[in-house]
């Protein structure tokens, strides 16, 4: 971490790798989880990235919401590798790291292919960028800065929890790319996106500054400050009812 807070901490929680559970149902729960993650095939999550960045795959996608139809599609991968890296650090099993690092590695290929397909460098989903092009245009698509929060913060809890750096490198390639994006909307319009859902891209960025301390990394969670719901709770007026809390609460 090489950015702290201003106002120092009283108390700090514990890290997962401080903490084992002992025998009974919390650590009977974890175990049961843990098995499950392990039930679950990398290749079939990593289908739409391949597909997306023109690289041959040979496995079958899963259905629900990673169907190669869904526009939420790709999420659940960002998901998975969070709870990898939780389950690692909670249990030390290296299986979860070996699953961790091959999809790292894996998604690493996909970004160095996608400016074959014609996206832009540092690119990085299993959908294509114009998803992107028809949020800026206020034109109807279902969420892709929350689907792209889920990849973000699946690869930094990559980087902190399993100690890979491949990830952190995917990370600041993927920032230039959104920067690059954001740089060209002025901030009207960058307002008028942040109607479509956006779930935690400005946590994940301001974690993410706090990993590199880059004022880039920065300047785009600020990018992703929603006045509509900031502005308020600055007057300390709460208008949260009725919210999306996938998108307000990160």
């Amino acid at each position: 971490i090489k950015v702290q807070p201003v106002a120092p901490l009283k108390a700090k929680p514990f890290q997962l790798e401080q903490v084992r559970l002992l025998d009974g149902p919390f650590r009977d729960n974890m175990l049961r989880n843990k098995k499950y993650l392990l039930d679950l095939e990398p290749d079939r999550l990593l289908h739409q990235f391949r597909t997306t960045a023109g690289l041959s795959t040979a496995s079958q996608p899963y259905g629900g919401w990673e169907d190669p139809k869904r526009e939420l599609r790709g999420h659940s991968l960002g998901h998975y590798l969070t709870a990898l890296c939780l389950t690692y650090a909670a249990t030390g099993d290296e299986e979860l790291k070996k699953r961790t690092d091959y999809i790292v590695a894996e998604l690493a290929k996909c970004q160095d292919a996608t400016p074959s397909q014609g996206y832009n460098k540092g690119f990085l989903s299993a959908y294509p960028e114009s998803f992107f092009d028809r949020v800026d245009a206020c034109k109807p698509v279902w969420a892709p800065y929350y689907t792209l929060h889920k990849i973000l913060a699946g690869l930094l809890d990559s980087y902190i929890y399993c100690d890979n750096r491949q990830a952190l490198d995917i990370l600041e390639k993927m920032a230039a790319w959104l920067k690059t994006r954001i740089d060209r909307l002025g901030h009207d319009q960058q307002q008028t996106a942040l109607g479509n859902e956006h779930g935690g891209v400005n946590e994940f960025f301001a974690n993410l500054y706090a990993v590199t301390g880059n004022p880039d990394h920065l300047k785009l969670a600020r990018d992703f400050n929603h006045d509509f719901i900031f502005d308020p709770l600055a007057r300390c007026e709460d208008q949260l009812n009725g919210k999306h809390a996938n998108t307000q609460i990160p």
